[in-house]
This record gives structure tokens, sequence and C-alpha cells, in this order.
């Protein structure tokens, strides 16, 4: 016989109860997944129909200085950098508008002028022209200047001359000094005979003894130009 107020021992589990416990859990944690997955499909259509950036290179962004040039090849600009460098090409070092070439303002270009100065003079002479030297000279030129009017004085009466009037020799460059450089030289102006267009002799054009010249060459940003030439008789 039993005594109702006697303590008992642990109650028994009630039958059913741990299976009614997984079904639960299971339950709640197939509601959780499935909220889970539809917050996922969101995202992924927001993000399709243009809720998100897409990826790439993005446009650069207002107030930005336009892209001057390109790239080629290599890794492709960050987004948002603002700008690009442009790559070197032939626009940049080989236009018109580049930097021109060095001035070649030694003692022998000095010398080269006064050379093709003479040149020049000899050779409109036989042809009958005007003497093109404004590259080789200065505008304050006198010696120049006349020398131009011999030239155009016979192209405006139809002659030239038969041979070279100018015999240069003995060209030598003295040490520059600064912006200056002279040029001494001896000159023989010969006797030429003069012919008309058809080629008949048409007289002559008188000589001069032999010379000896120095020519007064400046500097411009062109180069030397001859700004000066004076004679003096040669000493035997």
């Amino acid at each position: 016989m039993t005594n109702d107020n006697e303590p008992r021992g642990p109650v028994a589990p009630w039958p059913g109860r741990p299976a009614v416990a997984r079904a639960a859990v299971t339950t709640r944690f197939a509601a959780v997944a499935r909220i889970a997955a539809v917050a996922v499909a969101l995202a992924i259509a927001l993000g399709g129909c243009g809720g998100a950036r897409p990826a790439g290179a993005a446009a650069p962004a207002r107030g930005d200085a336009p892209v001057t040039g390109s790239t080629s090849g290599g890794t492709p600009p960050a987004a948002g950098s603002g700008s690009v460098t442009a790559s070197a090409g032939p626009s940049a070092a080989g236009s018109g508008q580049g930097t021109p070439p060095p001035v070649n303002d030694s003692q022998e270009a000095a010398a080269g002028v006064v050379t093709a100065y003479f040149r020049e003079i000899n050779a409109a002479s036989r042809a009958g022209r005007v003497a093109a030297v404004g590259a080789l000279t200065l505008p304050g030129c006198q010696a120049c200047a006349l020398d131009v009017g011999v030239t155009r004085d016979l192209q405006q009466r139809g002659l030239r001359a038969a041979a070279d009037p100018y015999a240069i020799s003995a060209i030598a460059a003295l040490p520059r000094q600064g912006l200056a450089c002279a040029v001494t030289f001896d000159v023989t102006t010969s006797t030429v005979g003069l012919v008309d267009p058809a080629g008949r002799p048409a007289g002559q054009a008188p000589g001069a003894p032999a010379r000896a010249g120095t020519a007064e060459l400046a500097r411009s940003d062109a180069g030397w130009r001859i700004q000066t030439i004076r004679y003096a008789r040669r000493q035997p």
C-alpha cells in the first residue's frame, strides 16, 4: 500500500513530447529559410532592375575633365578616377607646332651664310633675275642692297651675265662675340659680258680690283644673317 503523501521519483516525460519538440524546431527552421530565400530573391531582382550600378568602368562624374586620350591594353582606369592620361602620339612630338630644331650658330655656319650669299648673287646675275637674299641678310645691309640692285637692273633690261661676276676665296670666320660674328674673305669682281634673251652680246659689266671683304653677321632667331659688308683694297 502506498502513501499518497510520500515523495515520488522523477515524473516520467510525457510520451510524445520529444517528437512534438522536434517537429516545432523543424518548422521554425523551414520558415526562417523561406524568409531568407525571399530576401535573396528580392535583392537579386532589385539589382537586375537598376537598383545598383552594374559592374564595369563607371562614367565620369559630372564636372570631370573630358578624356583627351585613349588607353590601349593594360588595366583599365578605375571607376571614378576622374580623368585618363592621354597616351603619347605623333601629335605630341612630331607635329608642325612642336619645338623647332636648335639654330646652328657656329662659326662654320656663319661662313656658310656668306658663301651662300655670293653664290645667289652670281646665280641671279647669270639667270637675269632679282637675287633672293632675304633669308641671308638683314634689311639694313646697304652693300647687299647694291648687289641686289645690280641684278634687278639686269632683269629689268632683259639681260643676263655670261659668267659669274664674283669670285670668293680665303673665307674665314673669326671667333664669335656674343650674338655677332665676323667673316673675312677675298673677292674679285670680274668684267663679264652681258647677253640678251636670244643670247646675243649686249655689252659688258665692268669689274673691280681684288679686295678684302669683311661681313658682319648678327644672330637672329633663324640663325646668322649678314648685317653689313665692308670692302678694302687688298694689300699686295
